[in-house]
């Protein structure tokens, strides 16, 4: 049953994602009460299961809502209901598994801009949301060529920079999910400007966000998504092709999101970009500093090559509006690889006694 009653009730989409459920933890901690809209009841049990989650005894504070396919016409009506604040940040992500040409608008276009605009809708329609915060991406704002690096980066990014929408088919799916949030950031901002509510709204532009992933319990699921990166070469992938050299850590994708969502310290209807620059170049040097023994042991063999092209993006809007000063390469590598091996070396343990039982 839903609650509709709290005056800071924060309704947030996309928490059993690696940026969701740091966000959700980040929100929790900082007092506010939540409504998780997830696509399935054993989701909302992942979470309510989650050790992190227990620790945090929400009680109360932590509701969930199923919506199964959030393309459907309203699907968020329900779910804004009662709601003062919006962290919006489920969206089509890559997963290896590349849709056929015909399948790509399905699966990554559609689902990012009607997402979008049914959350602004219900946000619209419930009379009680003052701020909607939108997850999008560095993608949104810089040309696939310049991200991919085939043409050099032009001048420095800055959060007002726009680029136009081109229609698949694509090549793979890392440039239809870039389609996708460009996409999503024009219909948004152009729904905005038609229905002008009384509501605004916060745009949030990471790049590669690099950080420990809490949801994964397995070794195969930490080298999942942008973290696969550094323990790609950690783990002696020797990278064939540059890589944008732009990232930001996890912990601060997710306190910014949650600073967002104070409408008297933020301003709203804006851009904001959440980067630092990386060389990949560096992860070795990193890895085999701040994890001395594993690589020694083998665990990590710390044998793969990441080539980097520059990007320059202007995040100064964001450090000075939200106070923050980016946590570098470093920070990140000691976050993805020590989880790594955390997971690694407890399985390890797990293992052992299971051997000694016998």
């Amino acid at each position: 049953m839903i609650c509709y009653e709290a005056s800071t009730l924060v309704l947030i989409t996309g928490a059993t994602g690696h940026v969701g459920f740091r966000v959700l933890i980040h929100a929790l901690t900082a007092g506010y009460s939540i409504r998780c809209a997830v696509r399935s009841s054993q989701k909302a049990k992942t979470i309510l299961s989650h050790p992190l989650i227990l620790a945090l005894s929400p009680g109360p504070r932590l509701s969930f809502i199923i919506i199964p396919d959030l393309c459907v016409p309203s699907a968020y009506d329900e779910a804004a209901r009662g709601v003062s604040h919006i962290i919006h940040i489920a969206s089509p992500l890559m997963s290896n598994q590349i849709p056929p040409p015909d399948d790509q608008d399905a699966f990554f276009i559609q689902p990012a801009v009607r997402g979008t605009l049914n959350i602004l809708e219900a946000a619209r329609k419930s009379g009680t949301v003052r701020r909607v915060v939108i997850t999008s991406s560095i993608t949104a704002l810089i040309p696939i060529s310049e991200i991919i690096g085939e043409r050099r980066c032009a001048s420095w990014v800055e959060p007002t920079d726009r680029i136009p929408f081109v229609a698949g088919r694509y090549k793979d799916e890392f440039e239809a999910y870039a389609a996708s949030k460009v996409a999503a950031l024009r219909e948004a901002e152009a729904w905005m400007e038609i229905n002008r509510p009384v509501f605004d709204v916060v745009h949030l532009h990471p790049s590669y966000v690099e950080g420990r992933n809490d949801l994964a319990m397995h070794t195969r699921e930490v080298l999942k998504g942008t973290n696969a990166i550094i323990l790609s070469i950690a783990m002696g992938k020797k990278f064939q092709h540059s890589t944008m050299g732009a990232t930001v850590h996890l912990e601060d994708v997710a306190t910014v999101h949650v600073q967002a969502l104070d409408i008297d310290k933020v301003p709203g209807n804006s851009s904001y970009i959440l980067s630092q620059s990386t060389e990949w170049e560096e992860v070795t040097e990193i890895v085999g500093r701040c994890f001395p023994d594993a690589v020694k042991k083998g665990i990590l063999p710390n044998s793969g090559e990441g080539v980097s092209h520059p990007i320059f993006v202007d995040a100064g809007k964001t450090e000075e509006v939200f106070g923050v000063r980016f946590r570098g390469l470093e920070e990140q590598v000691r976050s993805v690889v020590g989880h790594y091996l955390e997971i690694r070396m407890g399985k390890k343990k797990s293992s052992g006694k299971s051997v000694a039982r016998r």
